[in-house]
């Protein structure tokens, strides 16, 4: 008897309906035929495998690889595993469920949806010091090889995971790797008819991006990120199996309502955040509030600023968002920063205020005297 799998039109649509049957292969029920499956994929051999890629000055890995052979074609998500021999061992569990010999790989962060895709060579780098169990610089070699597996799996959990075929590649490993992210990612989606994109700033450590990006934007249903300000060349990013995961080369991210957000992206394990900005508001005494209540601003989609016309003392001000001053900007108005300084009012009278919120570095408020 063949072992076969048999796909409600609700697969396509919504989800899969699977059972196993030896009989009744209608034309209107598609058939996920296993038994003329191989038992692994082709995950293949890159160019570069047999030189030597600097883990500590590289980007990213790339691979290429093939679809498994399910018999039809299906939405298939692809991870990356790691290790430092060539035979990938699970990890050994006693009679209660209790790890007692850890696998010898790790899944590296992030997933493809294409049969495409690059890892991050810092990724790489930290999975390789924690399997080898480094201490100190002077343990680390000054070359070795690594071998890699590709993972495909289906929405159902059902029908289990595929793996590949095991490659080899040569490495130069860093006991810690300064990351060679770039400084801004960029949004972008059909607020602007996929026109205009969002720069997201990347955080600074140690004088080296973090490949951590935060950034303002209105956003209408769906969006995107991409490494290109001016051009879709890869990689570019899209929803994840799970919410608050990216994939690469993926589809749209969907928007739960329109509006203007605070927008959090990792290239370090392939996550998003959106936090909603309901309202944007002036406290401080040059207000008549004080530092109580805020004089709520109005956000203008054609100038991209957050406005109003109001009242000012003599005094000090700041802006915060959502009432709260878990997100607020302060300091040089051609430069405002998160948690920035008091902002000084030099002449009371009337003032049309522009806030233009876009990414730490960007920021800047205009204030004009009516």
């Amino acid at each position: 008897m063949k072992a076969k799998y048999f796909l409600s039109g609700l697969f396509f649509a919504l989800g899969a309906l699977l059972m196993t049957s030896c009989d009744s292969d209608r034309d209107d029920n598609p058939i996920l035929d296993l038994s003329n499956m191989t038992n692994e994929f082709v995950l293949n051999t890159p160019a570069y495998a047999a030189q030597l890629t600097d883990l500590a000055t590289s980007n990213d890995v790339k691979f290429t690889w093939s679809q498994p052979n399910y018999g039809i074609t299906l939405a298939t998500t692809y991870a990356f595993q790691v290790s430092l021999e060539e035979t990938f061992k699970d990890a050994v569990l006693d009679a209660n469920g209790n790890e007692t010999t850890p696998a010898n790989y790790q899944e590296l962060p992030g997933s493809f949806q294409t049969v495409t895709g690059a890892l991050s060579a810092a990724a790489i780098n930290r999975a390789i010091v924690a399997l080898a169990g480094w201490e100190e610089e002077s343990q680390v070699p000054a070359s070795m090889p690594i071998y890699f597996r590709c993972k495909a799996t289906l929405a159902d959990a059902v029908i289990p995971a595929v793996f590949s075929n095991v490659v080899k590649i040569n490495v130069v490993p860093s006991f810690k790797v300064t990351s060679s992210y770039e400084e801004f990612v960029y949004a972008i989606g059909d607020d602007s008819g996929w026109a205009t994109v969002h720069p997201l700033r990347s955080a600074v450590e140690d004088d080296a991006f973090t490949g951590v990006y935060t950034g303002f934007a209105f956003l209408n249903t769906k969006f995107k990120f991409r490494s290109h300000e001016d051009s879709w060349d890869a990689p570019d990013w899209g929803a994840g199996d799970e919410e608050g995961k990216l994939a690469a080369q993926a589809g749209d991210i969907t928007v739960s309502s329109p509006g203007f957000y605070k927008m959090e992206m990792s290239l370090v394990d392939l996550t998003y955040k959106l936090t909603p900005i309901a309202s944007i508001g002036v406290i401080g005494p040059a207000q008549a509030g004080g530092w109580n209540d805020d004089t709520d601003m109005t956000y203008n989609a054609e100038t991209g600023a957050w406005e109003v016309e109001m009242e000012l003392a003599a005094d000090e001000l700041k802006f915060r968002a959502n009432d709260d001053w878990g997100i607020n900007w302060g300091g040089d108005i051609d430069n405002l920063t998160q948690d920035g300084a008091n902002i000084a009012i030099g002449a009371a009278g009337k003032y049309k205020i522009q806030l233009y919120i876009t990414y730490e570095g960007g920021h800047k408020a205009v204030f004009t005297k009516l």
